[in-house]
């Protein structure tokens, strides 16, 4: 389980900062759409930014759940010893 949740965390935080990137281009873009005052590319734009943001709480969400089950799962883990140095 935890390689899984492990791997998920990584994954979500590489695709966290994907959609932040673009959220942040889509607020640049609609700055630019708003002074020619073109409503479908103004619409299209908006609608865009909308779905960045909404994408980026979900995913930061399921990557903080992700953070806190493998804290739970490795709150009792033995701690790995260290043979080598013990004349093995």
């Amino acid at each position: 389980m935890i390689p899984l949740l492990l791997t998920a965390s990584s994954f979500l935080n590489f695709v966290f900062y994907i959609y932040a990137i673009g959220f942040v281009v889509a607020l640049g873009l609609e700055q630019f759409v708003k002074r020619t005052d073109n409503q479908r590319n103004l619409y299209i734009v908006e609608t865009n930014r909308r779905y960045l943001w909404r994408q980026t709480w979900v995913v930061n969400i399921n990557w903080f759940l992700c953070n806190v089950g493998l804290y739970f799962f490795a709150k009792n883990m033995q701690p790995v010893t260290d043979n080598f140095w013990q004349g093995m």
